[in-house]
């Protein structure tokens, strides 16, 4: 009797443990060499969970005395079945003397529905040169309202 009770404790524990553990996230980050972002920057997210509300962030990694206050871009989407989406975004930039390295996190849409399964490409596209920028990405996934 008692190893089955224990073995229902295992169980329920490796349930918690891998309901809690699954966040969705996907986080895609690409280093820039020359810490001038200038050019366009694509990111892929493939979607399989066409029911799941998402937030998609924009993550950047910064030289704190080299960046400007904001930078301004545009962010185009595209989804599997070739709908396009573009608007201007800015990014207010954090001035805070005791983070290092210098990383942010940036909302840019939460509760989004990926309603088409495939491919969804992300382009950012800076409107004028950013110096600074070592290196960013995008955060697709977790809710903020669901993750605890």
């Amino acid at each position: 009797m008692r190893s089955v009770v224990n073995g229902f404790v295992v169980a329920i524990i490796v349930a918690i443990m891998v309901a809690c553990g699954n966040t969705g996230r996907t986080v895609v980050v690409e280093d820039i060499e020359s810490r001038v972002w200038s050019e366009p920057r694509d990111f892929f997210y493939d979607n399989s969970d066409t029911l799941a509300l998402r937030d998609i962030s924009i993550v950047v990694r910064y030289e704190g005395s080299r960046v400007a206050d904001s930078v301004a871009m545009d962010i185009l989407t595209i989804s599997p079945d070739s709908l396009v989406y573009e608007e201007p975004f800015t990014l207010h930039i954090p001035r805070l003397a005791d983070m290092r390295p210098d990383e942010h996190t940036f909302i840019y849409r939460r509760n989004v529905l990926l309603a088409r399964p495939g491919r969804y490409l992300f382009r950012l596209t800076p409107h004028a040169p950013a110096e600074g920028i070592a290196s960013m990405g995008i955060v697709v996934g977790g809710n903020a309202q669901t993750d605890n």
